[in-house]
């Protein structure tokens, strides 16, 4: 999709949602179930959103309402199976109850049982599982032992060459797939799951981004360099992860579900869902946004963080001992979306430019060889497809990983992501700083 049509689906989309908030902000709960189900039917409705997109704004428009209709009424409504706020007619019932649960359980948290109920549910559970032998103790992994850094090039000397064979480029892929997680965890409390599923999470997407290639005599920027995952675990371990699980709505979380049936899995489910109300992003931004230094006014001196909000000592310790850039507080927004990448996406994304890399550059047997800026485009294509940050710095990795890139093709590239060097610093700020570094 060029960028115009990028543009215009995207005003498309804004009018479309300003309009479809604007005739639902007067209707009743029941009128907006009734719309729900005859929009995400209706065929035009899919030319301007998906079916995910749809059932996100919904899920705000019903909140919405739900707020003006009173959380007491809400409350009310859920003891009696929602009644009140259903729209007449069984079809689409169970979809309508399962939207207004989750809605419900969003606001108001897990419906309480009765200890009547409570203890009968507790019978129930301890008849349907029978006998068990007690669970085995937590597994834990023993983290790899870091490798030192890359020589540099000068120090490999002139002989080193430029070779690159197709197991090293597909390596990051297979890692992305789920190499090097381990064997799999046996978990006995939901802060064990939670923890370890997060940092295997984040550590298949941190696989894809990480240059396995000589770095060419330059300091890598953080995303890229092998060592920064383990750094950024560590952040996880003893900054992120403990208060998240110390919030309301995460030990509500970790009562809400049977974590021992449904796995780490839900928790991934619930990480790609929505924006809206989601109790693992907001926390963990708000622990992200804890890092930022406080504003002071004019001519006085900001106070000293404290040391539980100061990830930064850590991460210039490691980038020091291996030798890469590290990030500062002006990274904190790229830092805090790592988790929302999709390794598998990222993954599909490497595979297809390892692809047209091969088709322009290196054709083998009788592959039939790619029109010259195939590769480029492939970037540029994913580049807008993909969050921001993300196609920059699969465009720096590929400086490194495929040998006949090399910087005056890198600065061709940069000069596609905008007319002027204010507009390239905008749309590509890493990729116009890495620019600046190369020597050659």
């Amino acid at each position: 999709m060029s960028e115009s049509a990028s543009r215009e689906a995207a005003k498309t989309f804004e009018a479309k949602v300003a309009s479809l908030i604007a005739a639902t902000r007067h209707l009743a709960i029941p009128h907006i179930l009734l719309l729900r189900r005859m929009t995400l039917r209706d065929p035009e409705a899919r030319k301007w959103a998906n079916e995910k997109q749809l059932n996100v704004i919904f899920s705000v428009i019903l909140s919405k309402s739900i707020e003006r209709h009173g959380i007491a009424k809400l409350k009310a409504a859920r003891d009696i199976g929602f009644e009140p706020l259903l729209p007449p007619g069984g079809d689409g019932r169970d979809e309508d109850l399962t939207v207004l649960g989750d809605i419900a359980t969003q606001m108001l948290g897990p419906p309480q049982m009765s200890e009547a109920e409570s203890a009968q549910a507790g019978l129930h559970a301890l008849l349907a599982r029978g006998a068990e032998t007690p669970p085995a103790r937590t597994v834990r992994l023993q983290p790899p032992v870091r490798e030192p850094p890359p020589l540099f090039a000068a120090q490999l000397g002139p002989g080193i060459g430029k070779q690159m064979s197709a197991a090293r480029l597909m390596a990051p892929v297979a890692q992305g797939n789920g190499g090097g997680e381990g064997k799999e965890s046996t978990f006995t409390d939901f802060p064990t799951l939670f923890d370890d599923t997060l940092g295997t999470y984040i550590q298949k997407t941190l696989n894809v981004f990480r240059v396995n290639a000589p770095t060419r005599g330059m300091r890598l920027p953080f995303l890229m360099a092998p060592e920064f995952s383990q750094a950024y675990r560590e952040v996880m371990q003893k900054f992120i992860l403990p208060p998240m699980r110390s919030t309301r709505q995460l030990q509500a979380l970790g009562q809400t579900y049977n974590w021992v049936d449904v796995g780490g899995d839900k928790l991934i489910e619930i990480i790609q869902g929505s924006e809206v109300n989601n109790p693992i992003l907001h926390n963990w931004d708000a622990r992200w946004a804890a890092f930022r230094p406080p504003k002071v006014a004019k001519g006085k001196k900001a106070p000293a963080p404290k040391p539980e909000d100061n990830p930064w000592p850590l991460f210039r310790e490691d980038a020091t001992r291996y030798n890469y850039d590290p990030p500062t507080e002006n990274h904190i927004i790229l830092l805090q979306d790592i988790i929302r990448f999709e390794a598998d996406v990222l993954a599909k994304c490497w595979r297809e430019l390892t692809q047209l890399y091969a088709q322009e550059f290196a054709p083998s047997g009788r592959q039939e060889r790619a029109r010259e800026g195939a590769f480029r485009d492939g970037i540029l294509k994913w580049s807008a497809k993909l969050p921001d940050y993300v196609g920059e710095h699969l465009a720096m990795k590929s400086y490194f990983e495929f040998d006949r890139l090399d910087s005056e093709w890198l600065r061709r590239l940069l000069a596609s992501f905008g007319r002027t060097d204010s507009e390239r610093r905008r749309n590509a700020p890493f990729l116009s700083e890495f620019t600046l570094q190369l020597r050659d």
